[in-house]
């Protein structure tokens, strides 16, 4: 009886691990993705808003060991965004199925990467690990990925500029908070993260303003306008990481200037100003 017992007691302790919840997690929010576009449009907001609330209970329960202070807040930040912009994202495709299905692999994809990505911040604020770089970097690629969404859902609204800046600028104040904060993952929240945060936030606002009046609309579409928006993110960040790193060297910061160059040519070449 005792031995039944112990075998049970260490059935009980291995019974799913991180692996089987980041699994379960995945399948959950990507099965509810799929649901969402079966109800009823008035009811799709609500749901979206679950979904985000879900992902955030789920994160939370697939990273439960070890998560304190801070940890609660900034460890999920990217997953809820992430699943909040693609969700609304999802219902501005065409009603077909082969283009849900496809965001639906990319969500799946990246909640699943995220998740792993968090799990590694959450081990290395308590010890040094190799695969931090890693995470940092899957990081900031969904990063871009929900700055891309996220500009195409708030210039599909078509509303007033300042409506646009008023959504933009606190989304990436939030995202570059997160950001910045997973280069050194301190256990507080210092004044040069809010500082790079808020200047962040309301540089891409601000542009974000600017493009509501610009012609891009009438002819490339939203897509050129949101991969502007993404590449400034990706800029500032960057500069911004390096910074707080210590790593200011003149190729780094040139590689990121470049990048900004680069797509801010492709929007005025793409742009019919007749």
């Amino acid at each position: 009886m005792k031995n039944f017992a112990k075998i049970l007691k260490i059935h009980r302790f291995h019974f799913l691990d991180k692996q089987q919840r980041f699994v379960i997690q995945t399948v959950t929010l990507t099965a509810g993705l799929l649901v969402a576009q079966l109800i009823w449009q008035d009811y799709r907001f609500i749901m979206v808003i679950v979904l985000s609330i879900l992902s955030y209970l789920l994160s939370a329960w697939s990273l439960k060991e070890d998560i304190v202070g801070i940890e609660w807040l900034l460890l999920f930040i990217l997953p809820v965004i992430f699943t909040a912009s693609v969700s609304l994202f999802y219902f501005l495709l065409p009603g077909r199925w082969i283009s849900r299905l496809i965001t639906s692999i990319i969500f799946a994809i990246g909640t699943y990467a995220i998740v792993r990505a968090e799990n590694i911040y959450n081990v290395a604020a308590e010890r040094s690990i190799q695969l931090l770089r890693v995470a940092q970097t899957v990081g900031l690629l969904i990063t871009l990925v929900v700055m891309f969404f996220s500009t195409i859902v708030v210039y599909s609204l078509r509303g007033p500029f300042w409506l646009n800046m008023a959504i933009i600028i606190p989304l990436t104040f939030i995202l570059a908070l997160q950001s910045l904060w997973s280069v050194k993952l301190e256990a507080k929240l210092t004044r040069p993260l809010f500082i790079y945060s808020s200047i962040i936030g309301m540089t891409i606002g601000e542009i974000v303003g600017v493009l509501s009046f610009w012609p891009v609309f009438k002819s490339s579409g939203l897509a050129i306008a949101a991969l502007f928006i993404s590449s400034i993110y990706y800029s500032l960040t960057g500069i911004a990481q390096q910074y707080l790193l210590g790593r200011m060297f003149t190729n780094t910061t040139r590689e990121y200037i470049v990048t900004f160059l680069f797509m801010l040519i492709l929007l005025i070449i793409s742009t019919r100003w007749g």
